[in-house]
């Protein structure tokens, strides 16, 4: 197969996609930048974005043979490794860290393993998408709490894997205004000193996420 020739638009997207998740993991090495942290989180947040129009423009206009193992590698790196990677370079690198992290990371590749090869549901996914984990896990570094930042990995880790659903959002409106809170969030974190504003927004943005399995499971049972 000649990849160059099978390739469509939403593959490009999904190649920014890992490019941006790179560049993550050069500034959390403090690769460059007096701020290396808030460089990561914008590198990962703006893979989030090239992430989300992936998936819109592959709805829309199909996907190429390449488009879903393509995605799902994109995601490890972006959304797996690089946040934890992130995590650890915050952290005082002792056992319990380490561990926290390599948690995170293996339960974010059985996350996307297991949706490879699982039957896909139009509304729903199976456990927390790996995007979200990695957003949240990357908002928390920025409050630089290290008991904070641990438990989060432990507990973004076990949502990856759990049999929770959580909805896909497809509504273009829905999908605009959390494109604009994201990069609301990406203009803070860039431009002003306290960026803890943008940590509260980004962590805001993903309890109402994590909460809509609780709004699902009501409405059903009201029916």
């Amino acid at each position: 197969m000649n990849v160059f020739r099978v390739i469509r638009l939403p593959d490009l997207l999904t190649l920014l996609n890992v490019v941006f998740g790179f560049l993550a993991l050069l500034a959390a090495s403090r690769a460059w930048g007096q701020n290396p942290s808030q460089f990561a989180v914008l590198f990962i947040l703006l893979a989030a974005l090239a992430d989300g129009i992936d998936g819109f423009l592959a709805r829309r206009l199909g996907s190429s043979p390449l488009g879903a193992s393509l995605d799902s590698l994109a995601d490890l790196v972006s959304f797996g490794v690089a946040p934890a990677f992130l995590a650890l370079q915050s952290l005082d690198l002792h056992t319990l860290a380490l561990s926290s992290g390599i948690f995170f990371m293996l339960c974010g590749t059985l996350r996307l393993a297991r949706f490879n090869v699982s039957v896909k549901n139009d509304k729903f996914f199976e456990g927390l998408p790996i995007p979200v984990a990695g957003i949240a896990l990357s908002a928390c570094v920025l409050l630089d709490n290290s008991a904070l930042t641990i438990m989060i990995m432990l507990f973004l880790g076990l949502l990856m894997v759990s049999r929770i659903t959580y909805p896909k959002i497809k509504d273009l409106r829905i999908f605009s205004l959390l494109g604009l809170a994201v990069l609301a969030a990406g203009l803070l974190i860039r431009w002003q000193n306290d960026i803890q504003y943008a940590a509260l927004l980004l962590i805001a943005i993903i309890l109402i996420y994590l909460c809509s399995p609780v709004v699902i499971s009501r409405q059903k049972n009201g029916k």
